[in-house]
């Protein structure tokens, strides 16, 4: 499955869950259920009806649940996609509010008369007594 080999390469699944089982990974089993319920002996009051019933609803819960894989996967890599994205911009942000705290402190530094203007001195005296 092309998904969850996705999200194995990306890192998210933990490496205690191993591959997907043969169900999920939409490989049919190779006993069908006309092998399985076919037997020599005669069989009593619609059983064999009951049985296929029985395994075409398991076999339709297998496809729902490698639908289901599937979205899961697809979910996954998409939350990883969004939790790059919103690490980006955290980071921007971050970039941003630093350098609005470097304008601040220069301008703290050059007073209230901007950068054009210098700012004023005291003029320098020499006493001599």
């Amino acid at each position: 499955m092309e998904l969850w080999r996705q999200l194995g390469q990306s890192g998210l699944l933990p490496s205690e869950l191993g591959p997907p089982t043969w169900a999920l990974r939409g490989v049919p089993r190779v006993d069908s259920p006309g092998q399985t319920l076919m037997s020599p002996a005669t069989e009593p009051g619609g059983a064999r009806e009951s049985l296929l019933w029985i395994w075409e609803e398991l076999e339709n819960m297998r496809r729902v649940d490698v639908q289901l894989l599937g979205q899961l996967c697809s979910l996954g890599l998409e939350m990883e996609a969004l939790r790059e994205e919103l690490t980006a911009t955290v980071e921007e942000e971050e970039e941003e509010s630093s350098e609005e705290e470097e304008d601040a402190a220069q301008e703290e530094e050059e007073g209230h008369w901007g950068p054009s203007c210098p700012a004023p001195r005291l003029p320098d005296f020499e006493m001599t007594i």
